[in-house]
């Protein structure tokens, strides 16, 4: 890999002798980007004279802490008549109108829309706040409303000027994504391989899973309990659950909104009464089922009844309940119908 050169340099127009000096950590990528996009002070004579017009030389290599002295004292001493002057921050005349032109004709940026995360029924001012409240990225909130994904942060999210009934629809509708090939795992796993994460940046992964980064009252006001119908437990939120379950939270958070039907072995549905999306017709609520140990014969009313009578866990029960597993604790269970 080719080293990087840090220091001052200096871009002259040879058809009017005027000249840029800027500075950078990587002189040779800063000129690809001149090259690629001259800077608005020089872009008029780019296009008038061209870019063999121009020539691109190095004043002097240096540390990169001493760049911002470097490139003033070369400054005050060439008076460089594209950069902007240094007296009073202030913009010389020509560069003034230059700038001016570039910019007369251009589109001002359209007004953030508001944006609805369909869980809670919240309405954001933009996908910057939205994705801060949600700890993602703004880019990656963007993405998906485009239509390029199915959740974000664990929920689902439309534009809150949208048809909300028209936004879920295509939503079930979307694919659920292409599948990693085990080709492109082992590639991934070989390159994380040694890499590891600064103490700052790992506690703050940690916090970020856990909810610490949240104020218990703003986190508490924004979340709905969750049940768990196999089990009976309520959970403060989507998050909490998927903790619980060691599950992922767009799974369950797409039960709740009505994309799918179970996850991770169980049915979901939120405390104060229908989730965000259900049809016109009337469900019929889904009651919890009872649970029989075959050996011996006991029925119990919910899982956490037989996980806490056994000393097993509910998971490990689940799991032969719904055919993954043959026995939990040395014991055959199965649902019991009265």
């Amino acid at each position: 890999m080719a080293k990087k050169i840090i220091g001052i340099y200096m871009i002259t127009c040879l058809a009017n002798s005027k000249r840029y000096i800027g500075q950078s950590i990587d002189i040779k990528r800063r000129f690809s980007q001149h090259r690629r996009k001259p800077s608005n002070q020089m872009l008029a004579d780019f296009e008038q004279y061209g870019l063999d017009a121009f020539k691109f030389e190095i004043l002097e290599e240096c540390a990169a802490n001493e760049l911002d002295k470097k490139e003033t004292a070369y400054m005050n001493e060439l008076q460089p008549e594209y950069n902007i002057r240094s007296e009073g921050h202030g913009i010389s005349d020509e560069a003034r109108e230059k700038m001016r032109k570039f910019q007369t004709g251009k589109k001002r940026p359209e007004i953030s829309r508001q944006v609805k995360c369909v869980e809670t029924g919240e309405v954001f001012e933009s996908i910057t706040a939205a994705a801060k409240w949600c700890n993602v990225l703004a880019s990656n909130l963007g993405v998906l409303l485009k239509g390029k994904g199915r959740t974000a942060g664990g929920y689902h999210w439309i534009y809150a000027d949208e048809d909300e009934e028209a936004a879920l629809e295509r939503i079930r509708q979307m694919p659920e994504g292409r599948q990693r090939t085990e080709e492109s795992k082992e590639k991934q796993r070989k390159a994380m391989t040694g890499r590891k994460h600064t103490p700052e940046h790992s506690e703050k992964i940690r916090q970020s899973h856990i909810g610490q980064g949240w104020k218990p009252s703003t986190y508490e006001k924004r979340c709905r309990k969750v049940l768990c119908i196999e089990t009976g437990e309520t959970f403060p939120s989507i998050k909490a659950a998927a903790e619980f379950y060691n599950l992922k939270r767009p799974n369950i958070s797409a039960v709740l909104s009505g994309v799918n039907n179970i996850c991770g072995g169980f049915h979901w549905q939120y405390v104060d009464g229908q989730p965000p999306h259900h049809s016109s017709e009337e469900k019929e609520p889904v009651s919890p089922k009872l649970i029989r140990c075959v050996e011996t014969q006991e029925v119990f009313q919910t899982l956490v009844k037989a996980s806490t009578q056994f000393n097993i866990s509910t998971a490990a029960i689940s799991h032969v309940l719904y055919g993954r597993a043959k026995t939990a604790g040395g014991y055959h269970w199965e649902f019991f119908t009265a």
